[in-house]
């Protein structure tokens, strides 16, 4: 499924407790998320994107802790490329689409270049 059609599946509203469950500050900024959503959903996809975001077990370095991620190479690049990938997830990943939506979101916020309409609620993110 592409990203664009995973976000156009579910609703910001289902989507924002599990962004303030991974980003405990979003409580503060839900309007910066949900103008973020609202451009995601709003805008043209890129079509023909050959890479993909693949969830997969992870292990912090530091810590040697083991989680379920993307590796945050799969989010750089432009929101409309991004919109344009494939999501997949390994077969032990135990993560359902509202989750994996709600981390691609924080990790295109953060991670990703977003356009210039964005760019006064980014830098409320990033100073909080």
């Amino acid at each position: 499924m592409k990203l664009k059609q995973l976000f156009q599946s579910i609703e910001f509203d289902e989507l924002f407790p599990y962004v303030a469950t991974m980003y405990p500050n979003a409580r503060h900024h839900r309007h910066c998320f949900e103008h973020a959503y609202d451009i995601m959903v709003g805008m043209r996809a890129m079509a023909g994107v050959k890479k993909y975001i693949r969830y997969q077990l992870m292990q912090d370095e530091a810590s040697g802790d083991s989680f379920f991620g993307a590796p945050d190479m799969c989010f750089r690049g432009s929101w409309e490329m991004l919109l344009g990938k494939d999501v997949r997830k390994d077969g032990k990943v135990d993560l359902s689409d509202v989750e994996i939506a709600a981390n691609c979101l924080i990790n295109m916020i953060f991670i990703g270049t977003h356009p210039r309409e964005y760019e006064q609620d980014y830098n409320e993110l990033i100073r909080s």
